[in-house]
């Protein structure tokens, strides 16, 4: 017997005998079931402590969440991708991520405008009391002030940007999509992509004119059917939700730069083999650009 169990085997056998002294010490026949007695409250006891220590060690396991970004301009002239990510006293979280378009260095202005007006209302908002109304709210603002930059001035004429990201709430999230940047969630070995494109080419394999497969190197694959800088009664949002995480999943937030030259199951095996990897958006960014992504690249990450 260790060491450490001799006070509670001593404590355990006083208790028995002051209990049942009477009976032990009148009757011939009970010491045998003194002993049974007490060996059975010896091993009940330990099964009792041992329950009590797993409840506490489980209770004192800290969830590590793991957060990053990586962005590049790759081979285009101009960054036009922004991305957003921050986390409230509260622990709410919103990553995303925009990829402007128009050239000529104002698609930068498009995909800045949305991501600071959300860094703004993101931080005046004390409580997210309906954070799909937050989502929806804010992206329509941000499509306002690009419109009127559009209409006023010439120049902005064919500017907009796409917006994706995620709003995390505790356990629970919300997607948020306009455009062709993507939000992706690995599970459980598996990589989902959770929002739909807002292209011509999504709406071609939905209605059965070409396979996804055919979809990936389509020569119309980058022309959108919704973005931010169209007409508000145009522009399509998309607010998915709620979704629940568990531990060690990923989400993913993704210009196309990256998900146009990285196939789901490139994706997948990166994903895999640097799960650890502080740097894994880094990683994801290197290698589309290596498999010759030729827009501006940019990953964003969050692990629960």
């Amino acid at each position: 017997m260790l060491k450490t169990q001799i006070p509670e085997f001593l404590q355990i056998f006083k208790i028995i005998i002051s209990k049942h002294k009477k009976f032990i010490f009148n009757n011939k026949n009970s010491i045998n079931d003194f002993f049974i007695l007490f060996l059975f409250k010896f091993f009940t006891n330990k099964k009792i402590m041992l329950k009590k220590i797993i409840k506490k060690a489980n209770s004192n396991i800290e969830t590590v969440s793991l957060t990053g970004s990586y962005s590049i301009k790759g081979r285009k002239k101009n960054q036009e991708d922004d991305f957003y990510i921050s986390e409230d006293k509260n622990g709410n979280r919103l990553i995303l991520v925009a990829d402007g378009v128009g050239g000529h260095g104002h698609g930068d202005f498009a995909s800045k405008t949305i991501t600071e007006l959300f860094e703004n209302k993101f931080s005046e908002t004390n409580r997210f009391k309906d954070i799909p109304d937050f989502l929806h709210k804010n992206t329509r603002e941000s499509a306002s002030l690009v419109l009127e930059k559009v209409t006023k001035q010439p120049e902005y004429k064919n500017c907009g940007t796409t917006i994706t990201g995620f709003f995390i709430k505790e356990n629970k999230f919300y997607t948020l999509n306009v455009g062709d940047s993507r939000v992706y969630i690995y599970s459980k070995r598996k990589l989902t992509q959770l929002t739909k494109d807002h292209s011509l080419v999504q709406r071609m394999v939905e209605r059965g004119e070409i396979t996804e497969q055919e979809a990936v190197n389509h020569p119309k694959r980058n022309i959108m059917t919704s973005a931010i800088g169209q007409k508000i009664s145009q522009i399509k949002i998309d607010v998915e939700g709620h979704y629940m995480l568990e531990h060690g999943d990923i989400l993913f937030a993704f210009s196309d730069g990256v998900h146009d030259y990285l196939s789901k199951k490139e994706l997948t095996e990166l994903i895999e083999a640097n799960y650890k990897n502080s740097n894994l958006a880094e990683v994801l960014v290197n290698s589309a650009y290596a498999n010759g992504s030729k827009d501006n690249i940019t990953a964003c990450f969050y692990k629960y």
